[in-house]
């Protein structure tokens, strides 16, 4: 008779468990989720179309930064005659139905004020650029900011409409595997505001398919080589490409509509399958970045001070580091980096990626193994790291009587010397003090600024600030190529 409690309870229990739901069910269910993706995401995606053409009017007054593009009246350069006509018509960007005839990309709307995120080679050499959004709307644009190196520029709208709609960026994590976000497998949206030949654009369209791979760069320890694009050091999200717009810019979002990643065809490129698709992934390095962008700044790539080894395993081995860099007080020859600010560090990519994107003037907290193979854990605060990418920022420091500085790392990287603690002379104002002043001093591109008015200059934001605001600076002045370290004053104005 115990039996019979048993078989009841199991009764029971299976009444009480919720029923399973039927295919049709599970279908409604998804098509509930994409539309709600549309809804969520849909009004922050953005049509960039792009005009390099030399034909536009040019401005009565330089720009004040290389982005400064502005908006065209395509109504009152026509009125010149005919041919003028046509030919603002041509330049016109504001018509939708003319998308087709230049050149264009995707972009993701990231502040409702007006700020749309695209890849930096979409706009590169510009002259003129339009954002079109859902519902008919739109706006010239300038490029707020742009850093070659991360392939990433933000635009800002001259006349944000009404109502504007951001992204949101999701918790992009790849590693460790454990506690991945994004890993193979995982659904994704691909959304772009696109254009079909003949017809205006209304709304974007997304296609769902998935991740396939996360892809890390490798690297060839016999090769000297520094990777100068982050296609060539930095991770890759990889997807099937027949389910996913040719196109760069577009955003790659969870099925809650939160952005983890924006596709490059120029990845596709370095990348090779023509049957995949590349983005970008929105991590942390990649969230950094755009918030430097998004204040309209230039990005600083952090700097080490290292030269590394070809024999470690399971980490970066150290065989120089240069005096006075960031790395000489915590970091010794033979020491192995293993990890970077929580991410593990099993190459140089790794290392270029998590110290670069730790960005110049932050700590940077390293799990460091020595000779005899102890770990231990050490902080230090990076220098900026010099690269030849194309970068435009709309919001520079001021000038100090037309001067304007930079980190002293970037020197000692081309020098391959020890630099005195300061900043370098970056420019200066034509016919500002600084530039009759430094000029009688010859070459400035060697010249470090150590004090102002007796106070140490570290870092540029140290220079700025004993600097700024002052009736007149004391500079003390070292010449980087001099060992003897000799200084001169330098007074402005």
């Amino acid at each position: 008779m115990r039996v019979l409690p048993g078989l009841l309870g199991l009764l029971v229990a299976a009444a009480a468990a919720p029923a399973q739901p039927t295919p049709r069910e599970l279908l409604d269910a998804y098509e509930r989720q994409l539309k709600a993706l549309h809804e969520t995401a849909g009004p922050a995606m953005a049509c960039v179309v792009v005009s390099r053409s030399d034909q536009y009017p040019k401005p009565a007054t330089p720009p004040d930064y290389p982005g400064r593009l502005g908006g065209f009246d395509a109504g009152a350069f026509g009125k010149a005659g005919k041919a003028q006509t046509a030919l603002a018509r041509r330049l016109d960007l504001t018509d939708p139905r003319d998308i087709p005839d230049h050149e264009s990309a995707a972009g993701v709307v990231i502040d409702p004020a007006g700020l749309v995120l695209t890849n930096q080679h979409t706009v590169e050499g510009a002259t003129k650029v339009y954002v079109h959004l859902p519902g008919g709307k739109g706006s010239y644009a300038d490029v707020y900011a742009a850093d070659g190196r991360s392939d990433l520029a933000v635009l800002k709208l001259l006349t944000p409409p009404a109502g504007l709609k951001a992204v949101k960026l999701a918790d992009v994590r790849l590693l460790p595997a454990a506690a991945a976000t994004v890993s193979p497998g995982k659904l994704i949206a691909v959304m772009a505001f696109q254009p079909a030949t003949g017809f205006a654009p209304d709304r974007p369209g997304a296609v769902v398919p998935a991740v396939t791979n996360v892809l890390f760069p490798a690297w060839n320890p016999n090769s000297s080589d520094t990777p100068q694009s982050v296609y060539r050091y930095g991770p890759l999200l990889e997807f099937e490409a027949r389910s996913a717009p040719a196109v760069s810019g577009a955003a790659v979002l969870n099925l809650d509509g939160e952005l983890v990643g924006l596709t490059s065809t120029t990845a596709a490129v370095a990348g090779g399958d023509g049957g995949k698709a590349y983005a970008l992934p929105a991590d942390a390095n990649f969230r950094r970045i755009l918030g430097v962008l998004a204040r309209g700044e230039e990005v600083e790539y952090g700097f080490l001070g290292i030269v590394i080894g070809r024999g470690a395993v399971n980490g970066v081995e150290i065989s120089q580091v240069a005096p006075r860099s960031p790395a000489e007080r915590v970091l010794e020859p033979g020491d192995t980096i293993v990890r970077i600010n929580g991410q593990p560090t099993r190459n140089y990519p790794d290392l270029l990626y998590q110290v670069g994107s730790t960005l110049a003037g932050n700590k940077a907290t390293m799990r460091v193994r020595d000779r005899e193979g102890r770990e231990r854990t050490v902080e230090l605060t990076v220098a900026k790291y010099k690269h030849d990418s194309p970068s435009v920022a709309a919001n520079r420091p001021a000038p100090v009587f037309g001067l304007r500085v930079d980190w002293g790392s970037v020197l000692a990287q081309n020098a391959g010397t020890a630099v005195p603690p300061g900043v370098v002379v970056r420019e200066t104002a034509p016919d500002s003090p600084a530039a009759a002043k430094f000029k009688d001093l010859g070459d400035n591109t060697r010249w470090l600024v150590t004090h102002v008015n007796g106070a140490p200059t570290p870092t540029p934001a140290a220079f700025y600030q004993a600097a700024r605001n002052q009736a007149s600076v004391r500079l003390t002045v070292v010449d980087a190529a001099d060992r003897g370290g000799r200084s001169t004053t330098v007074v402005l104005p």
